[in-house]
């Protein structure tokens, strides 16, 4: 079938299919004039233009509005050329419209190019599809949540898409010169992992995936990445690189995380519940005999200091365990107005422990309640998160600070606190946990909350202390904070509005 020689053209058709008028480009090119074909079936007229049209139109195809695609080919699979034909009902008439069309996509893959030269328009329709296809694979590669690269053997890259330059802003074009740069920006613990996986899945044609951490600059923030890769290798089986995509798993991971440990401690929880209870029966054991004993004999008899020491320590002994349990609760215990001043003296038993004989705590709770809404677990595991950190940071003649203070609403709060508010936005707690310290360097102010980041080793910190801390505030409302100085020492602040 030849092709058309129109841009466009209409035929109208009665309730029955039939020809009731057609533009003069139609009959031109069906060759017949509108009188001979006025009155034929227009499904009838077009299959004999071409005997494999029969099965794209069906015989009630004029009942309701209707679309299909007729290549001039009666081997659909070479055909590039064809005609698109949408037909509209309306209440008296039928109209179809016809225009030169490429084949869809799935069959333009497959067909045969070489019939585009010879027609203008259809090259031109080629151009405005590419420019359209290339336009949709711009936009979805610049909203989709991933990078996408082509990879040399020598691990420099040939593409990367836009998203490279959030993860690296300063040295992403580098990235396509410097073999190594791109090793060097995954974690050292991590490197050896990364080339035993390329080693490993490279000599075969099959798309792989692992993960694994890249620090990125220049806040030299932790980014887990999914790195999904297809090794292009050629039919002499060389090695010309990969295609693929990177994927920032980072919040993933932290879920990842969380789960883990919820999961261990809630193993550790049934673990130390069984212990308690045979430590309390023990001590229980220790302190009646210790009372039995020490009310039968006189005041002054040698033995009674020491018996009041035993039975004294016997119940502080229980109380111990009994708050470390609370600690290790798998689920969190329900909101309620609480005391501050005693939450936190209630922690200073766990905090003796915790901080080395040598080193001094000072603390300051003010004489007055303070009242606030929150969740009584993670509040205990948010100060002792942060006492856990300073002394990690003292000497072992160290000193401790812990201050709690009530603020009015537009009093001045965290002074000197980094990027935080200066002014408490409504009645509420201030909370100081200082020490004297090593202090923090102002090159990693900006991350010390962010997952993952810790300045202890691997086998000392996990990096989520500070950041639960983070999300406990935010979750209640409040604020963290900190300021600090090298070798000086550094002191967080809380701020947590006052209930009701």
């Amino acid at each position: 079938m030849k092709a058309p020689g129109f841009e466009n053209c209409q035929v109208g058709i009665d309730k029955k299919g039939n020809i009731v008028q057609a533009s003069d480009s139609f009959c031109i090119w069906v060759g017949s004039t509108l009188n001979e074909i006025k009155g034929q079936s227009f499904r009838n007229l077009m299959i004999s233009l071409e005997k494999s049209w029969e099965v794209a139109l069906p015989d009630n195809f004029h009942q309701g509005n209707f679309e299909c695609y007729l290549p001039l080919s009666p081997l659909e699979s070479k055909s590039s050329l064809g005609i698109f034909v949408v037909y509209c009902v309306y209440p008296h008439v039928g109209i179809i419209s016809i225009s030169p069309a490429l084949a869809p996509h799935d069959q333009l893959k497959h067909a045969f190019m070489g019939d585009l030269m010879q027609d203008p328009r259809a090259l031109a329709n080629t151009l405005i599809r590419l420019q359209k296809a290339e336009s949709r694979l711009t936009d979805y590669i610049s909203h989709f949540p991933g990078i996408f690269f082509t990879q040399r053997p020598d691990m420099t890259f040939s593409y990367l898409s836009r998203g490279i330059k959030d993860v690296f802003p300063l040295d992403h074009n580098e990235l396509s010169r410097n073999s190594g740069l791109f090793l060097e920006k995954i974690l050292m613990q991590d490197r050896e992992h990364f080339e035993h996986q390329i080693k490993r899945n490279s000599s075969k044609k099959e798309t792989f995936s692992f993960s694994y951490r890249i620090v990125s600059h220049p806040n030299e923030r932790v980014i887990y990445l999914l790195d999904i890769r297809t090794p292009i290798i050629t039919a002499t089986n060389k090695l010309l690189g990969y295609d693929g995509v990177f994927i920032d798993i980072t919040r993933q991971s932290i879920a990842e995380h969380r789960l883990s440990n919820s999961v261990w401690r809630e193993g550790l929880t049934t673990l130390t519940n069984g212990l308690v209870h045979d430590f309390s029966n023990l001590m229980a054991g220790i302190y009646s005999i210790s009372e039995l004993y020490f009310g039968m004999i006189p005041k002054d008899d040698p033995m009674a200091n020491g018996l009041g020491q035993i039975k004294k320590s016997a119940m502080q002994a229980q109380k111990l365990v009994r708050r470390i349990i609370d600690l290790h609760r798998d689920k969190p215990t329900r909101r309620a107005t609480h005391d501050l001043r005693s939450l936190i003296k209630d922690q200073m038993d766990l905090v003796g422990i915790l901080i080395p004989r040598s080193a001094k705590v000072h603390t300051d709770f003010g004489s007055e309640e303070v009242p606030v809404f929150l969740e009584e677990t993670g509040f205990r595991q948010v100060i002792l998160n942060l006492i856990i950190n300073a002394r990690d940071a003292i000497s072992k003649n160290g000193k401790i600070k812990i201050k709690l203070r009530k603020v009015k609403c537009g009093q001045k709060v965290m002074k000197g606190a980094f990027d935080s508010l200066s002014h408490a936005p409504a009645d509420g707690a201030e909370i100081l946990i200082s020490d004297d310290g090593c202090g923090i360097s102002e090159e990693i102010f900006e991350k010390i909350f962010d997952p993952f980041f810790t300045t202890k080793n691997t086998s000392s910190g996990s990096g989520f202390g500070l950041y639960n801390c983070k999300i406990f505030m935010e979750d209640h409302n409040g604020i963290i904070s900190f300021s600090s100085k090298v070798s000086k020492g550094t002191t967080f602040y809380l701020f947590l509005p006052l209930s009701g």
